[in-house]
């Protein structure tokens, strides 16, 4: 009955296959499109392009954090306790995006923009990571439920 409803020539397991390029404006530097280019050549472009964008919004937040610095010593010097303290935040979540986006930039260049002789060298080091790890086991501040407290 669906055979008569639905004949194969309007299936998609007869539909033609176009080729889908990779284009994206936003998020890839326009020499990706060259078609010619492995994975990991293309991998590495885009990781190039995201370090690249990475870069420039440390230099912001870098710019950010000068000017909250000049403005907190301005407040300090007014006495203006308020305004400093509501600075101080600011400073402090700038510093903390300024680190996590250093900390996406190591990733970027671990995964993707190292060296292959840096590769088969990090491979080599990482077995041997075991002795750098803290020995004391983890305290958390509060108990789960899952952990029995005896007294």
């Amino acid at each position: 009955m669906n055979s008569e409803r639905w004949p194969m020539r309007r299936s998609t397991r007869c539909a033609r296959s176009h080729p889908v390029g990779y284009s994206s404006a936003v998020t890839s530097p326009s020499n990706v499109d060259a078609g010619d280019q492995t994975p990991e050549s293309a991998n590495r472009l885009q990781a190039e392009h995201l370090r690249e964008m990475l870069l420039a919004q440390c230099e912001q937040l870098d710019a950010d954090l000068a000017t909250y610095g000049s403005a907190l010593e301005r407040y300090q010097r007014r006495g203006e306790q308020t305004q400093a303290r509501r600075i101080r935040g600011m400073i402090r979540a700038a510093e903390r995006e300024r680190r996590s986006v250093q900390d996406l930039i190591t990733g970027l260049e671990c995964r993707f923009l190292v060296t292959e002789t840096a590769r088969s060298e990090q491979a080599r080091r990482l077995p041997g990571l075991g002795a750098a790890r803290q020995s004391a086991p983890r305290v958390h501040p509060y108990p789960t439920p899952h952990r029995v407290i005896r007294n």
